[in-house]
């Protein structure tokens, strides 16, 4: 996600009511820049660019929040680690996950069907899904 995309982000979340301080701006940017699925510590570093004095407990204050307006996702690959998505429309992705490396790859698609069916039988309201695919990227698989 480039500069628009931010601004759309920084945008909805005015709309929601929230200030876009320097350290939200700086944790917006960062998690924008570094892409798909990062921890809180990868986020800080990077934010800490633009602007030096953000402390981690301000990074994590803000992905919560991120997360609370809707414009970012926890993911989780079973290893402890919560990362974060951005999420630019609202919308959500998949991933890929290497088993050998820890790489891991966005999958734009959804093949799932209509979510919200799939929990009335047991009574659930079903309001969104995660899918993580674990196996070997080209570079490992053949090691595999």
């Amino acid at each position: 996600m480039k500069g628009n995309g931010v601004e759309r982000v920084a945008a909805r979340l005015r709309h929601r009511g929230r200030r876009m301080t320097v350290q939200r701006r700086a944790v917006l940017e960062a998690l924008a820049a570094l892409g798909c699925a990062r921890d809180a510590e990868t986020i800080h570093a990077r934010a800490r660019a633009a602007y030096p004095k953000l402390g981690l407990v301000t990074v994590y204050r803000t992905l919560e929040a991120f997360v609370a307006d809707g414009v970012a996702h926890p993911v989780f690959f079973g290893d402890g680690r919560v990362r974060y998505d951005l999420s630019e429309d609202g919308g959500h992705h998949h991933h890929l996950v290497c088993l050998s490396c820890g790489r891991i790859a966005r999958v734009d698609e959804c093949h799932l069907p209509p979510s919200r069916r799939l929990g009335r039988p047991q009574g659930f309201t079903v309001t969104a899904h995660r899918l993580e695919l674990f196996g070997y990227c080209p570079r490992c698989a053949p090691k595999a």
